[in-house]
């Protein structure tokens, strides 16, 4: 059964608000110092400086992880007002007619029918599902649409968490390497030199 179409007052006191139309996700990066810079300590040493870069990659990237979902949530709000709006202006939506008689008479039968022997009923592997670059109808309904433009919101926004991810966990890969090679250059200056690593006597 259809629902009533929803006002934008129906959906709080954010609905009456202009969201503008999410068209990069650039400004995700900028994320609050968490310190105060001109005050804070500089590094007494290589080792320090490095784990301080660490902290901060953690710390950015926990940010923009942040400001994408919240990026992403607010287009999908976005994207539901405006639905919203049009619905309410164009009246609720027509009620599709269901199956005649005849053609659930039939159904039933179907399923009522005995099983073949030795037939196989398997679930069968189906294609994969559209994408947002596969074409869809275009008689769709304004509900139909809505969620399709809110599942392509979502994809989108997991794709761009998921690279962005993968990009953060390359530079702090690096910096951990280098990290781990400071730390063993000054745990081999307290050896002796045969306990050094590559120690070859004569």
């Amino acid at each position: 059964m259809a629902q009533p179409a929803q006002s934008p007052s129906d959906m709080g006191p954010e609905a009456s608000e202009t969201i503008p139309r999410l068209t990069t996700d650039a400004p995700a990066i900028f994320v609050p110092i968490p310190h105060d810079m001109l005050n804070s300590e500089p590094p007494q040493n290589r080792i320090e400086r490095l784990k301080r870069i660490l902290e901060t990659i953690d710390y950015q990237r926990e940010g923009v992880e942040e400001n994408l979902m919240f990026m992403y949530e607010r287009e999908k709000k976005r994207i539901m007002l405006e639905a919203a709006k049009l619905e309410q202006a164009q009246g609720p939506p027509k009620i599709r007619p269901g199956l005649p008689p005849s053609e659930l008479e039939n159904i039933i039968a179907n399923m009522e029918t005995p099983a073949q022997p030795g037939g196989n009923y398997n679930l069968q592997r189906y294609p994969p599902t559209a994408d947002a670059k596969t074409p869809m109808p275009p008689n769709l309904s304004l509900r139909d649409s809505t969620v399709r433009d809110i599942l392509i919101v979502v994809q989108r926004g997991l794709n761009d968490l998921e690279r962005f991810e993968e990009f953060m966990a390359g530079i702090k890969n690096h910096y951990l390497g280098l990290l781990e090679r400071e730390t063993a250059k000054i745990e081999e200056v307290g050896k002796r030199p045969e306990e050094r690593s590559g120690f070859r006597s004569l």
